[in-house]
């Protein structure tokens, strides 16, 4: 099939010339006037709607004072919460190296005194004197 305009004519014979008059506002201006009015009234209406609306940096600006003091009050209680598990994974450390130094001391292996200082978290005697 051809886009020659003039082939194009002889296909469609029997149609008529398409009529775009209605489209014209220099037709009938008082109409396509009031078309316009009409228009422009609902998208001011629209817009003014729009302007109202949440927009998500709003939302986020609004939200973000009280997700920061949330996240505060959290931290807050989370910290005391890791220092006494700080405090409480030590305590187990020591109760599993008293165990180890009384399994050594069953097994025929007397500890040094030096051995339960450590396990105890307590310096040697004398380990502050070394330079």
């Amino acid at each position: 099939m051809s886009h020659d305009p003039e082939h194009r004519q002889e296909a469609l014979p029997d149609e008529p010339p398409l009529n775009l008059r209605a489209l014209d506002p220099m037709q009938d201006p008082p109409h396509w006037h009031s078309v316009f009015a009409a228009t422009m009234a609902r998208v001011d209406i629209v817009l003014a709607a729009r302007a109202h609306a949440d927009d998500p940096l709003d939302l986020i600006a609004r939200w973000h004072r009280p997700l920061l003091a949330t996240a505060a009050a959290a931290v807050a209680l989370l910290i005391p919460a890791e220092v006494a598990l700080e405090r409480r994974e030590a305590r187990m450390e020591r109760v599993e190296r008293l165990v180890e130094i009384s399994t050594g001391w069953s097994n025929g292996r007397a500890p040094a005194v030096s051995d339960f200082l450590r396990a105890i978290g307590a310096e040697s005697p004398g380990a502050g004197d070394a330079p």
